[in-house]
């Protein structure tokens, strides 16, 4: 339809490895157009074996789905690449449901075959619950001619990124689910395994809450057995899916790229499942500019677009985002084992073990201890506080006592005082009073002796 002859027009002009990149990123909301457009190129398509393979509706209709490949019945398309189809099948011994990967046998090139066949030999090293199982690898004979097959662990379930929002997930549960991939992704390093595409669509959730890494077409072995072929079918393209690129990804060298590479996909991931948007806006972007920007350019702290993610949250992605792989969690496990301690309220290996933030996190993480103490100290502080108010009130009043005391002896001093000088201003005019009266008698004596005399006279 026009879209798609749009879509075609205007990847037509790009080197054939930006191809698959650019579409990805143009019809984000419709993932079928990249394989219809992706049809149209006669040139090999390095990315099919990314076609997500677990429960999901069909691209379109496969006018010539056969009945049977092998010992395998088919049931249905469960999606379409460039170069091949998956299907739902169903084995005949023993009797399982499984998803069976085919190459078209018309687009069966060298380098298509070379993929196909490094797909079954990186999931044959992998054993784990979280990454789906090959059963079986071969070539079927069909009305198309030989057909290169393999045939896995189907997964019944929904992508990352659709069933947290179906399960209404919580930060916390977001946070324990990434965790759980990282020990997934770990895995797959510790086998010699660089995945090159972890996005939430090659993340299935199976019906128990398991998650389950998927697509290992585009992975890249560390060991030198398999490693030559895949740097040489890589060399100079852009293999993966764009917006989960790491800054190194994004240059196009696969000697370049590391499991720290894969790190960085986990730090998107984490951001998309937190906020519910990417680090970078490559919406209508060309190639170009979201290469520039995933190398170039900081994305939004996860705390600038949520306020609830500042503190570790926001340090533990910010860690896992790093340009510089250096400064990033070196591994998986680093990633996981930080996300864990946050969810126990212990200190994080990103952040500075401050004294402070050290407190802080043992007081989160023994909150119940902590808020006893912090009640029996209330509660000790207020006896205190009790007991020095009684003893202060009792100072005071001895206080108010004594004053009173010496304020009563003082005005009993004061009142013998004057007792004692009232007594003496007595005792003086006592004195003066006989002094008086004896002079008084005096006088009269002296009256009375010159009376006798002037009558004798």
């Amino acid at each position: 339809h026009a879209r798609v002859s749009a879509l075609f027009l205007r990847a037509r002009d790009l080197e054939p490895p930006l191809r698959r990149a650019f579409l990805e990123s143009e019809s984000a909301d419709d993932p079928s157009l990249v394989a219809e457009v992706m049809s149209l190129f006669e040139a090999d398509d390095p990315g099919f074996l990314t076609a997500p393979f677990a429960a999901r509706p069909a691209y379109h209709d496969t006018p010539a789905m056969p009945q049977r490949i092998g010992s395998y019945e088919i049931r249905r398309v469960l999606g379409e690449g460039g170069m091949g189809i998956v299907y739902l099948a169903e084995q005949d011994r023993p009797r399982r449901t499984v998803a069976l990967k085919v190459i078209r046998p018309l687009l069966a090139s060298k380098r298509a075959l070379q993929r196909f066949e490094h797909e079954s030999q990186i999931l044959a090293r992998l054993k784990h619950p979280g990454i789906a199982q090959i059963y079986e690898a071969g070539v079927a004979t069909t009305a198309f001619g030989a057909q290169p097959f393999f045939a896995m662990e189907y997964v019944d379930g929904e992508p990352l990124d659709r069933d947290v929002e179906k399960r209404r997930l919580s930060i916390r549960e977001r946070l324990e689910r990434m965790a759980q991939i990282a020990d997934i992704v770990q895995h797959a390093h510790q086998q010699g395994v660089i995945h090159r595409d972890l996005k939430p669509a090659n993340i299935m959730i199976d019906r128990e809450g398991q998650p389950k890494v998927l697509d290992f077409g585009v992975a890249r072995a560390t060991d030198s057995d398999i490693q030559s072929a895949t740097m040489q079918t890589d060399l100079g393209q852009l293999v993966g899916t764009v917006p989960y690129m790491s800054p190194e990804q994004v240059e196009g060298d696969p000697y370049n790229v590391d499991t720290r590479s894969d790190v960085y996909a986990l730090g998107v991931i984490t951001y998309r499942l937190l906020t519910g948007s990417h680090p970078y806006d490559l919406e209508h972007r060309t190639i170009t500019e979201a290469v520039r920007l995933i190398r170039d350019t900081e994305p939004p702290s996860l705390g600038s677009v949520s306020r609830t993610m500042r503190g570790d949250v926001e340090t533990i992605v910010a860690k896992a985002l790093e340009k510089d792989r250096s400064r990033r969690y070196q591994s998986a496990a680093e990633f996981a084992g930080d996300i864990r301690r946050h969810l126990r309220d212990e200190p994080i290996v990103a952040r500075p073990a401050t004294t402070m933030y050290q407190l802080r996190k043992f007081a989160r993480r023994h909150r119940p201890v902590v808020v006893s103490a912090a009640l029996l100290l209330v509660v000790l502080l207020l006896g205190v506080a009790t007991t020095t108010a009684g003893w202060m009130y009792a100072l005071d009043q001895a206080a108010v006592a004594e004053r009173e005391r010496e304020a009563a002896t003082e005005a009993q001093r004061e009142s013998e005082t004057a007792r004692t000088l009232a007594e003496r201003a007595r005792a003086d005019a006592d004195a003066a009073r006989l002094a008086a009266e004896e002079e008084a008698r005096t006088a009269t004596a002296a009256r009375d002796f010159l009376k006798g005399m002037l009558r004798t006279l």
